[in-house]
């Protein structure tokens, strides 16, 4: 098989670069243009900053072949024989770029418009859940396009909340705090410091559900055809025991199910597999649900539609025998994961600032051990003239380590061997014994014996739950 990338925001360059590293033909094009990345209604007022726009074109500098996305999108249509390649478009609001090629005869995922919007547009998410999904409440929600009557909901309310944007840059924050007074003061805090951000597009204040038990079940399809379900337990708060501010994932955990699990039943309803036949190549979709430990109702969290989720699609590929292998088994329309295997991860964080400005430090040395190549899944990187790997300060997101194996002790073991052979100055990442930690509610090890406990799944892989200690 060979590859074709393309990219705004450099989320599939780690997976570019390894199969680049492994001898397989990659092509990689970059959108340039920020404005060729957002919604049409955010045309005219989406802007990058000359730094950001620097930082992100270095992307992979001396790593990768990395061309501008049209030159490669212009090839593409005179290539005779499509069939040899997959097309990666590493995120669904790539869909105008996949628009240009989709006639053509490609393998590869297709993210259309809807599929951007099923993710952005939570009015419309929810009403979808409404009509197809029986077995999931949707939690009170009050939309805002204005920050100042945000605030003033805020001020007004004796309820929790959480905060969502309607873009990803408008980040979910989650109160750390019970008392509604100063919750909601942490909120309207938020608000007032990132005004440009949730006032883009606008955002949602959602009424916090509290002791929540949250887990994401995935299905996969290619040509409409359905290859299999996985189910993921991530945790996005930056610090041990789900303290401090959110990330995109500080550490999950993901492991292949049987289709016929009682929470495949309830994540997939059949509008699924029909909206799954409507799309050419291969289709993802996942939904979080959210369920109250208080009264156990079910509530919906968010979609996650045709596209991979970052870290846990380096976490599902860990599980393969190769990357390659994982491509070439969903376009036969195979299941490339086996039952039985399970695999974790954590984000490693540059905390490294310049001291003029405390934007992310660049020039920061990354290194570690050969043997670990297949657990490091690089981001912020490039080779600088030495040939050494360095930090280029676009994001503090630096790199994700994973671990795979047949027990959750034995995927654990890996992932923080291969965590101690990873060297970078200044970095942070969620330790050990909280990745196994059963001592707070939403701990990935309680919540996966939570689902267990009602009969929402069956583990496939050797563990005792009840035997699963930090210390080992």
């Amino acid at each position: 098989m060979k590859y074709i990338f393309i990219t705004f925001s450099g989320l599939g360059l780690p997976i570019a670069y390894k199969l680049h590293q492994q001898g397989f033909e990659v092509h990689v094009g970059m959108v340039q243009n920020i404005k060729d990345y957002v919604l049409e209604e955010e045309i005219q007022s989406a802007q990058e900053s000359d730094d950001d726009i620097r930082h992100r074109i270095q992307l992979f500098k001396g790593m990768l072949p990395i061309e501008p996305a049209d030159k490669v999108i212009e090839r593409m249509r005179s290539i005779p024989n499509p069939q040899e390649y997959f097309v990666f478009f590493d995120e669904n609001c790539l869909y105008r770029w996949v628009d240009k090629v989709r006639d053509l005869n490609f393998h590869g995922t297709f993210p259309t418009k809807d599929d951007f919007l099923f993710e952005v547009d939570r009015k419309r998410a929810k009403q979808f859940v409404k009509e197809h999904y029986p077995k999931l409440e949707t939690p009170e929600v009050h939309e805002f396009i204005n920050i100042q009557e945000g605030i003033k909901f805020l001020k007004e309310s004796k309820d929790l909340w959480v905060l969502k944007g309607q873009i990803d840059t408008a980040r979910t924050f989650v109160p750390a705090v019970d008392d509604p007074g100063l919750a909601n003061t942490q909120l309207a805090e938020v608000l007032t410091n990132f005004p440009e951000k949730y006032e883009r597009l606008g955002f949602i204040l959602e009424r916090f559900i509290p002791d929540i038990i949250e887990l994401t079940p995935e299905k996969f399809y290619y040509d409409g055809v359905p290859l299999g379900t996985s189910l993921l337990f991530e945790n996005k708060s930056f610090g041990s025991g789900n303290i401090s501010i959110q990330t995109g994932c500080s550490e999950d955990l993901c492991f292949p199910t049987d289709m016929n699990d009682r929470i495949n039943k309830i994540a997939f309803p059949p509008i699924i597999d029909e909206m799954a036949k409507q799309h050419k190549g291969w289709f993802i979709w996942d939904a979080s649900i959210l369920i109250s430990k208080r009264d156990g109702k079910m509530y919906f969290g968010e979609f996650c539609s045709n596209r991979p989720g970052y870290n846990s699609f380096f976490n599902e590929l860990s599980q393969c025998s190769s990357i390659n292998s994982f491509f070439e088994n969903i376009v036969k329309k195979r299941n490339p994961y086996t039952m039985g295997t399970v695999g974790c991860s954590v984000s490693i964080f540059n905390m490294n600032r310049n001291e003029e400005d405390d934007s992310i430090s660049s020039n920061i040395l990354v290194n570690y051990k050969p043997e670990i190549e297949k657990d490091v899944w690089l981001w912020d990187v490039m080779r600088n003239e030495r040939n050494n790997i360095i930090t280029i300060g676009t994001d503090w997101n630096l790199a994700v380590i994973t671990g795979a194996g047949k027990s959750i002790h034995q995927a654990v073991n890996r992932l923080y061997k291969n965590v101690d052979s990873f060297a970078v100055v200044g970095a942070y990442y969620r330790p050990k014994d909280d990745f196994l930690s059963m001592d707070y509610t939403s701990s990935i090890i309680s919540r996966l014996n939570y689902g267990l406990e009602r009969g929402l799944y069956k583990l496939p892989f050797d563990v005792k739950i009840g035997d699963i200690d930090a210390t080992i």
